[in-house]
């Protein structure tokens, strides 16, 4: 493709061969990647201006185990001179450290007191928990309160041996040891992660997430920290040099399903069909036509005016089948409409009398915000 290229204004042929071969060299190398040409069509009716918004793009994301990276590599590698230089193609395919794994060294975090970045070192010996979680986060408090008390009751025989560490992906440092300091968490281990990649590394997209490493640096567990039920006795469990059992658990040498889940296998029957993508293209067309006339026709601005949500949405998402050679399609209408009762009936029936077809899906939610 030519350098600087955007998928938005390539022909239908080009975006289709496009997806056509990633989604080949995908299948070429078992990783069943789900290639989407994604079509958002965002009509919004209230607010200081009413407006419509449209994106095209190409989507594919997928994470593999780390015994995957020469698979992930080869894949990269192959799909890079497709997609080279072409705006608005967002393909990630990574792999991701997890249960099983033995840990790598969290680097470039800042410590609690000082302002050199350090890292986050397992010794041999001592069993760890990684914690990442942030001071906004409401799910974070207890877990970060249980962390202090077991801390705390456990002081001395767990000394030298249990080490739990709090890593914050706040925005700030200062956020952090404030919070720590107003709850009087102090027992854990503190460092905010900063400039550290360790959360792509790891594969951590939310909090709370823990990571849970034996004494040989082996991570045992890796999730959310409520699925194990009782953290203070898998602590003693591993000190013991023995293997955890329950959910989650890396046991006899695989990760639990819950944390590594095996390969997921296409489905036949994914809710997409093979459509007709010139009617649909030109249903999108009609329907950009009317939502930039309804945002400037006065009488529908002053219907939607004080509403609390007003969205006609389109969305056309298409993928390749390589089993039939054909593209398969994901047609839907969403319709959000909150406001008043004349307002929510007004819109309802504006968008069931100009936004009409028989090939997409209609998804409508509504809700009536009763007069003060």
């Amino acid at each position: 493709m030519d350098e600087g290229k955007n998928f938005e204004t390539m022909t239908r042929e080009e975006r289709v061969s496009m997806v056509k071969q990633i989604t080949d060299v995908s299948t070429e190398l078992g990783i069943n990647l789900d290639v989407q040409m994604y079509s958002e069509n965002v009509c919004q009716l209230f607010g200081e201006q009413p407006k419509f918004t449209a994106k095209n793009m190409l989507r594919a994301e997928k994470e593999l185990p780390s015994t995957d990276q020469a698979k992930v590599d080869s894949f990269n590698e192959k799909v890079k001179p497709i997609i080279d230089g072409v705006k608005g193609v967002n393909i990630k395919v990574v792999s991701k450290l997890s249960a099983g794994d033995f840990y790598k060294t969290i680097g470039n975090v800042m410590p609690f007191e000082g302002e050199a970045p350090v890292e986050i070192t397992h010794n041999e010996g001592e069993v760890v928990l990684v914690d990442f979680w942030a001071t906004w986060c409401p799910p974070c408090q207890k877990p970060m309160a249980h962390n202090q008390e077991m801390l705390e009751k456990r002081k001395e025989d767990w000394a030298g041996k249990v080490r739990i560490i709090g890593l914050s992906i706040d925005q700030s440092k200062e956020a952090m040891v404030k919070h720590v300091n107003d709850k009087g968490w102090t027992a854990v281990e503190h460092y905010h992660r900063d400039k550290s990649d360790c959360s792509e590394v790891y594969g951590v997209s939310g909090v709370p997430h823990v990571l849970l490493l034996d004494t040989k640096g082996r991570i045992v567990y890796k999730g959310h920290p409520a699925t194990r039920k009782d953290l203070e006795a898998d602590f003693d469990t591993l000190l013991k040099g023995e293997a955890l059992t329950g959910e989650g658990a890396w046991v006899d040498g695989a990760a639990a399903a819950s944390d590594s889940p095996a390969e997921e296998k296409p489905k036949d029957d994914d809710g997409f069909k093979e459509l007709d993508a010139a009617k649909v293209e030109a249903e999108i067309a009609d329907f950009k036509a009317n939502c930039e006339r309804w945002c400037t026709d006065d009488k529908i601005k002053e219907e939607a005016k004080g509403m609390a949500r007003n969205f006609c949405v389109i969305t056309f998402v298409e993928k390749y089948d390589p089993k039939t050679g054909n593209m398969k399609s994901e047609y839907q209408n969403h319709r959000v409409i909150v406001g008043s009762e004349k307002q929510v009936e007004f819109f309802k029936n504006k968008y069931k009398e100009e936004v009409k077809s028989d090939l997409f899906e209609v998804k409508e939610q509504t809700h009536v915000i009763p007069a003060q």
